[in-house]
This record gives structure tokens, sequence and C-alpha cells, in this order.
């Protein structure tokens, strides 16, 4: 907490093979994560975690390690998460979305299916639009009924249909 009473995350930028991404955390626990410009990335951070922000010229190696290996290498992001910003249905959202293996796709339907809540499909949709963490939590791969694309948060569909087909899905749209 900072003299504020506020939350005090740390954010940074980092080079990858999609483009400079911008990311929050607290020690070496992600919470935010966005191609966005650094104005636009930190009033979103600010406002979404009721933070107070630090900026560090490099975020630890640890972290960027990571990061690297999801974005430039597409592993899985296997670690912690820091979702408290989240509501509980957003976190439920966002943990099957993470099982989605790479490659594959899921409908919104679907995830709303998996955790429940089957008639919540536009509810999904509105979770992943606000996932802070996209790229590590992939919701690239959750597309809409018939196999239309939807859309990205981070990039809209270009990005999504981009990587995509950086995992070897072709939706031939």
């Amino acid at each position: 907490m900072t003299t504020s009473g506020r939350r005090c995350l740390t954010w940074s930028a980092l080079a990858t093979a999609i483009g400079t991404i911008r990311v929050a955390y607290e020690g070496a626990l992600p919470s935010f994560l966005s191609r966005d410009p650094a104005p636009a990335f930190c009033a979103w951070v600010a406002a979404t975690a009721r933070a107070d922000l630090v900026y560090a010229k490099t975020p630890p190696p640890a972290l960027a390690a990571l990061l690297r290996a999801v974005i430039d290498r597409q592993e899985s992001y296997a670690g912690p998460l820091d979702l408290t910003a989240l509501s509980a249905f957003q976190r439920r959202v966002l943990a099957a979305v993470r099982a989605i293996p790479k490659g594959s796709v899921r409908t919104y339907g679907q995830i709303a299916a998996a955790i429940g809540q089957p008639r919540a499909a536009r509810a999904v949709g509105s979770a992943l639009a606000r996932n802070p963490l996209p790229f590590v939590i992939p919701c690239h791969r959750v597309i809409a009924h018939g196999g239309r694309l939807g859309q990205y948060s981070d990039g809209g569909p270009t990005m999504k249909r981009r990587l995509l087909l950086r995992e070897g899905v072709d939706l031939a749209l």
C-alpha cells in the first residue's frame, strides 16, 4: 500500500514477437498486460485496480522470461496470476479459458456451459473483453457461434486472427 492507502503496482514495457507490451505486476506476479500505449495502459490499470503505479525500466527477469515464453514461443503459462481486481464470475470464465489447449478454440457458449451457466454466453464475452492478461490467459481461443471470429480486447479481430494462425488455427474467414 502507498501513503494514499491505495495498492501499488509496478509497470514496465517489454519487447516481444508481437510488439511492445506493457505489464503491471506486484513482485513477479503479473496483474495486467496490454499492447496499449503507456498513457492508456496506466490509466486502465490505475482505474481497474484502484492502484498507484510505479515505473521500472524492466520487469523482473523471471517475469520477463515467462512472458516471452508465452508470447514469443507460445508456451502455456501455468504460474500464478493476480486476478484480485476481478469478480468471481470473471475468474471462473478466465480459469476455463486458461484450460483451452494451444491450437484449439471454444465458443462463448461452450465456456458458459463449462462454468455451469449455459445461458451466459454474452456475459462470458463481456468477461473476456475485460481480461487483464490477454496472451497469458488465451482469450483469443474463444470464438463466436458458427466459427465467427468475434472480438478481441487487445488488437481486435485482426490480432485475434493473427494469434490463432500462429497456433495453427485457420478459421478460413
